[in-house]
């Protein structure tokens, strides 16, 4: 005989809901799986990165992927849509912010497909990189021509730089073969040519903050903003690692 389902007071049939409630909670746990999974594997990812890109810039680096799942990508086209590097920078080192897209595995190398960003220096930056500069010695205003303080000047696009407290020159800069250049707008002071090399300081931490970041990546412009001197990144095919 088949067994009758109990009937309650007013006649009607009890059923019992425990099944969908089971799945229910099942369907709760898997989500919970996936997204602790996906939060490991961003930390892992990034904290590995973090620690490698810090070493290298000399200042604090963090590292952020793209808002697609991470886990995913890499398990179905083994790369993952952006990741981003920022620092904050120090006092030698400038403010970085430099983003890789389709970042793929690739025989066990990390490759960007194209990278862009900014590295921006502030006036005090400027004003410190000038001063550990090494201009020609054979000036007859050498030691005239201390850099004591760079200000910005985006209206005009220049650099201001106030040279020995003496006169202020203005500076423009530019880029020629993934190099920065800086050109003084006036060649001599008190009547003497200035000292070639006079913003080499400037020139030298911009290349070696360039030359910290992951292989391929590349000066590609550089102009003067509110904070100080933006210089423009790029690049295809980077090596992150």
């Amino acid at each position: 005989m088949r067994r009758r389902e109990p009937i309650d007071r007013r006649g009607r049939r009890n059923r019992r809901g425990g099944c969908g409630c089971s799945l229910v909670l099942l369907l709760l746990l898997l989500i919970g799986l996936v997204a602790a999974a996906e939060f490991g594997a961003r930390w892992y990812l990034s904290d590995r990165a973090e620690r490698e890109a810090s070493a290298r810039l000399g200042a604090p680096v963090s590292v952020e992927f793209g808002t697609q799942p991470v886990l995913w990508d890499l398990a179905t086209s083994r790369a993952v849509d952006s990741v981003r590097l920022t620092s904050p920078g120090d006092a030698t080192v400038p403010r970085i912010d430099v983003t890789g897209h389709t970042v793929r595995w690739v025989d066990g190398a990390i490759l960007a497909a194209t990278a862009n960003g900014t590295a921006t220096l502030s006036g005090d930056q400027l004003a410190a990189a000038a001063a550990e500069g090494n201009p020609a010695s054979d000036s007859p205003v050498e030691g005239l021509t201390e850099v004591r303080s760079v200000r910005p000047d985006p209206q005009a696009g220049l650099l201001r730089a106030d040279i020995g407290g003496i006169a202020e020159i203005g500076v423009l800069p530019g880029v020629t073969g993934d190099q920065l250049t800086l050109t003084p707008q006036e060649t001599a002071l008190l009547g003497f040519p200035l000292p070639d090399g006079l913003f080499s300081g400037i020139t030298g931490t911009v290349d070696s903050t360039v030359a910290s970041l992951p292989d391929g990546v590349a000066i590609t412009g550089a102009r003067v903003v509110p904070e100080g001197l933006e210089v423009a990144l790029g690049g295809t095919d980077i090596a992150l690692r």
